[in-house]
């Protein structure tokens, strides 16, 4: 039986298919390239992530949707906006029991998850560090089991 988790993130993860490497081609906006590329990579990280302990099939592509900090409290409390962007998509795992850690259900998603790089976009809030963090007061990535 499967079991879907939903990820939020404060990261720009938009799934915009672009992957190469190499310059773009010719008469292709390069800065819009460049975010395209960037998001793709962020996206593609956390799924590598998620990937170390279990085979994700991708329930729905990440979306931006914007929150109020007071009502969606799984983030930080270093972030205080009373509209804040963040990114969420789903994904079904065939034993979440992959990510228990003996201590919290997805223990050992999170911690995969800690100090990992991520690219800040532009589209992201302003003051966020470019790592994946999970620690309390500066948490900008939450899953959650459905």
């Amino acid at each position: 039986m499967a079991h879907r988790i939903k990820c939020y993130t404060l990261f720009d993860i938009t799934n915009s298919g672009v992957r190469q490497r190499n310059k773009p081609p010719e008469g292709v906006d390069l800065e819009k390239f460049i975010y395209q590329r960037n998001t793709q990579n962020n996206f593609d990280t956390i799924l590598q992530l998620i990937s170390l302990r279990s085979q994700p099939e991708i329930y729905s592509y990440p979306n931006k949707q914007f929150i109020n900090t007071e009502e969606f409290t799984e983030f930080g409390f270093f972030y205080i906006e009373e509209k804040l962007p963040i990114w969420v998509f789903e994904f079904e795992v065939h034993h979440h029991s992959v990510f228990d850690d003996g201590i919290e259900t997805l223990g050992y998603l999170y911690s995969d998850c800690d100090n990992v790089p991520m690219v800040k976009c532009g589209t992201e809030y302003q003051k966020l560090d470019n790592l994946l963090d999970i620690n309390p007061e500066t948490k900008n990535i939450h899953f959650e089991i459905l």
